[in-house]
Order: C-alpha cells, then structure tokens, then sequence
C-alpha cells in the first residue's frame, strides 16, 4: 500500500503512465483506422475486379456460352470462383444450365443477393446486345481476403507500439538520471554531512531546487555549528568554577565535620564528578564534531593491540573498583589503518560504558572475530559484556545525544555512544549492537568493522 502511494506521487510514473496511455490510445485510434480502411479497399479491390471482368467481356462483344462460365482455377477454393452467367430477359425463364437461380429483376451495377442460405455479391454488365450478364462471388471469400488484408495492415502498428513503450522506458530513465543519483547522494549521507550538493550535470529546471536545499544546508550548518561553539564554550567556562568547587570540597574533607556534614559533602563531591564527567565529554564531542572530513588524511597504518592497550590501562582501576573481569581474549595482532588517537577515543567510550552498565563481579572482554565472520577489507573487533544489554527498539536511539535508557541504572550523560557515532563516521567505522546472547536477549555485543591497512609493498 505504501508503494502504491509513492508511484501515485512519483512524477516519473505519473508522466510515464500518462505518456503510455497516449501511445495505447494513439496506437488504438490509428489501428482501427488502419484496419477498418484495409478492410473498405480490399473490397474495393474485389468490387473493381468484377466491374472489370464485366467491361472486358462486353468489349469483346459479349461472347459467353449459354449455360455462363465459372472463373477458377486447379487448386483453388470452392468459394473463390467467380461465376459468369447470363441473365434472363423478363418474363423468361432461367437459361438452362446456369449455376445459380438469379432473379431476372436485378438493376445493372453492383448489389448483394441472398441464396443457398448466404449471400453473394453480384455486378450486372449490359452487353452490346442488349443482353446482361451477371459476375457472383461468395461474400464469405471476399470478407475474409478482406480480413487477411486487414490484419496485416495492424502488423507495423502491433510492432511499433511495444518497441514504443520500451524506448519511453529507456527515456524516461535517462531523463530522470540525475534525479535518481541526486536522491541516492542525499541518501547515502551521514546526518552530520551538510556540505553542498553538486549541480554540474543538473537539468536548469532542477538546478534552482537542488540551490535552494543547498541553502537550507548552509543554514542548518550555520545553526549547528553555532549551537556547537555554544555548548564548547559553555563546557570549557564550566571547568574553572567545578575546578574551583572540588578544590573547596578537597580542603573541606581535611577540616573537623560532623557525620551529617560529611555525608553532605560526599554526595556534593559526587556531584561535582559527575558534572566534570559531563563537561569533559561535552568537549569530546564538540571537538569530535568539529573536526572535518579532512581527518581522513591523517590516518596510518597501527596494530590493534597498540591502541587497545592504553585504553584498557586507564579504565582498569575503573574495573576494579566493580571487580569486573576487563581482559582480551586472543591477541589483538591485526593492522588497522585509522587515527590511532581517535580510535582510542571511540574505543574508551565504549569499554567505559560495558563498565558502568555491568553488574559487580560481571565481565567485559575484547576480540577480533573470525575471518570468514569479517567483511572484506575490514577487521571486525568485538566488545562483550554480560549486562543488562540494550533492546533492540533502542539501538538506533541510543546514538542519539542525552538520550539514555534508564538514568538510575548508572552515572552518566548520555553522551559515550554519540560519541562514538561521531567518531567512526569520520574513521570509516561501521558501528552494529547486537545481544551477547542471543536466547535471552542480554548482554551486549558491539561489533566494529575497522578498516584494514593495505599490504605493504615491498
């Protein structure tokens, strides 16, 4: 039902439909004309060939047996002869030995008569005698010589108008090209890819269209990047004021307090990690998301287990405050080609969120998958922690920034896997959550198909 909505929207069908009935009613007109004036000459025809059979035996003095003659020929049908016979004059009776019982009454000229229960067609000839002749033919025979003709006279018209709709095919993709790949472009683009779109081998009546998205495309990334620069300035003023309140909690926790005071300051000083976990991962992402795509230029060749491992180091106290089984299963020997520092970013963020989402005494742990499980030109890493996982409705979610599946399950902004999106859109990384087991739904498996480095060329 949806596809038959956007085929009634579709202009391209809409026009190809509309030039199609065109072609069928064209071709529909012009058939029945071809047919119906095939059919009139070839009676015609047959009309005139007894008219002039008729003038010629009256040119030859009108010398015809007694008894007529059937025109005929060895092989032939019964009813495609033409019968010559005379008539007979009023008040007489039938010549003996004619064929057919024709009335004496017939006018000269061309008429159809009844006999033998069908009809014939019959042209009287006055003879220079005086007397007449009459020429008969089956109509049978003639409406289907008439017919044949007919039929092949639709021929060109029964060839022509599918070679017709086919070629209007051909055009109407031809024509409707760059639209096709204009819409392929605009789909195949990230969410953060605001840069112009080309207008190089647009048709004029679509350039305007495509400048005005264009426009819209720099506003939006006018008020993005605006909205950006206020969220990286209002991070980086929040640092001095937090820095200042956790050195004033700091001093406050070597001063005399009273039990409540104490456990006052320690929800205050819990707030304020909080809050500077907020404000440094506001700055991630603005710096994230502020990088272009020229970042592509700065990657290299780096062995996985070189960027895993200092990421691993920093969150490990992180691990084991939770006595969380944070390890690697398998060596991580593969060659990436990627920025090794943005990597390790993306891949904090992710290991730090198995952290906090994971039960005391769960586990979290690192692999590559097998080569037959990993596309091609890729290293497929995988990140498994046994947690309460993420529901599938969710998954596309919770990319989104702030957005968070149950704020009381553990502390955070929201902001780890919008992050990460950003991160591996500009490293070429493919991003997919699936549940570490698959039964229950639990857990969490994030798959990343990292780019490969090119072999080396000795």
């Amino acid at each position: 039902m949806k596809r038959l909505r956007t085929l009634q929207r579709s202009l391209q069908a809409r026009l190809s439909l509309a030039l199609t009935l065109a072609i069928l009613l064209v071709a529909l007109g012009a058939g029945g004309f071809g047919f119906v004036s095939a059919y009139r000459d070839s009676i015609r025809m047959q009309d005139d060939l007894l008219l002039q059979v008729g003038v010629l035996i009256a040119s030859l003095g009108g010398r015809l047996p007694d008894d007529g003659a059937v025109g005929s020929y060895p092989g032939a049908d019964h009813e495609s002869r033409i019968s010559v016979q005379w008539l007979p004059e009023p008040g007489q009776s039938r010549p003996p030995g004619a064929a057919l019982p024709l009335p004496a009454g017939l006018h000269d000229g061309f008429q159809t008569v009844f006999m033998f229960h069908e009809d014939f067609r019959v042209y009287v000839q006055p003879m220079p005698s005086g007397r007449r002749i009459a020429l008969v033919q089956e109509t049978d025979v003639r409406d289907h010589i008439a017919s044949r003709s007919a039929w092949r006279a639709l021929v060109p018209v029964l060839i022509l108008v599918p070679v017709l709709l086919l070629a209007l095919q051909r055009i109407m993709r031809t024509l409707f090209a760059p639209l096709t790949r204009l819409r392929r472009e605009i789909d195949q683009r990230r969410d953060d890819q605001l840069d112009p779109l080309a207008t190089a081998d647009l048709p004029p009546e679509i350039s305007p269209f495509v400048d005005a998205i264009n426009g819209l495309l720099a506003r939006v990334q006018g008020a993005m990047t605006a909205q950006r620069r206020f969220v990286a300035d209002a991070a980086h003023e929040l640092r001095t004021p937090l820095a200042a309140l956790s050195l004033q909690a700091e001093r406050l926790q070597q001063s005399e307090l009273s039990d409540t005071a104490r456990e006052r300051l320690q929800r205050l000083e819990q707030g304020l990690e909080r809050a500077r976990t907020l404000v440094t991962q506001l700055l991630a992402l603005a710096r994230v998301q502020a990088q272009d795509q020229s970042a592509t230029s700065q990657r290299s060749r780096h062995v996985l287990r070189e960027v895993v491992r200092p990421v691993l180091e920093d969150l490990l106290p992180l691990a084991q405050q939770k006595d969380i089984d944070l390890g690697v299963d398998g060596p991580l020997e593969a060659v990436v080609q990627t920025n090794a520092l943005d990597l390790g970013l993306l891949l904090g963020n992710l290991i730090d969120n198995a952290i906090r989402y994971t039960a005391v005494a769960g586990c979290v742990s690192l692999r590559l998958a097998a080569p037959d499980e990993t596309p091609p030109g890729c290293v497929r890493m995988e990140i498994i922690d046994n947690g309460p996982g993420i529901p599938a409705s969710e998954r596309e979610r919770v990319f989104q920034p702030f957005h968070r599946l149950d704020p009381a399950a553990a502390p955070g902004a929201g902001l780890g896997l919008a992050i990460v999106q950003s991160v591996a859109a500009r490293l070429g990384i493919v991003v997919r959550l699936e549940a570490a087991d698959e039964k229950t739904q639990t857990g969490l498996r994030v798959l990343l198909d990292i780019p490969a480095a090119p072999p080396l060329v000795s």
